[in-house]
């Protein structure tokens, strides 16, 4: 795994963690949002694809949707 997968895939868990502090709770949808998508598409999908370019697309579309997901949550509250 390069350097720049490993990189991205902390800024995933960074952002979950920050989605995660801003939540209601164990209710808030927001949460487990950023639950399934940092550990499907930030952990497993790319552990089980054989290239680095595969992880990394999948790490970058993983990243964005947390990006949005914290977005859509700053404009709720």
């Amino acid at each position: 795994m390069n350097i720049l997968n490993v990189v991205l895939g902390l800024l995933c868990i960074l952002i979950a963690f920050i989605i995660a502090a801003r939540s209601s709770g164990l209710r808030d949808r927001f949460l487990w949002g950023a639950v399934v998508i940092t550990g499907v598409g930030g952990v497993v999908l790319p552990r089980l694809l054989p290239g680095d370019g595969a992880r990394l697309v999948l790490i970058v579309i993983s990243l964005a949707v947390l990006l949005l997901l914290l977005r859509r949550q700053r404009k709720q509250q």
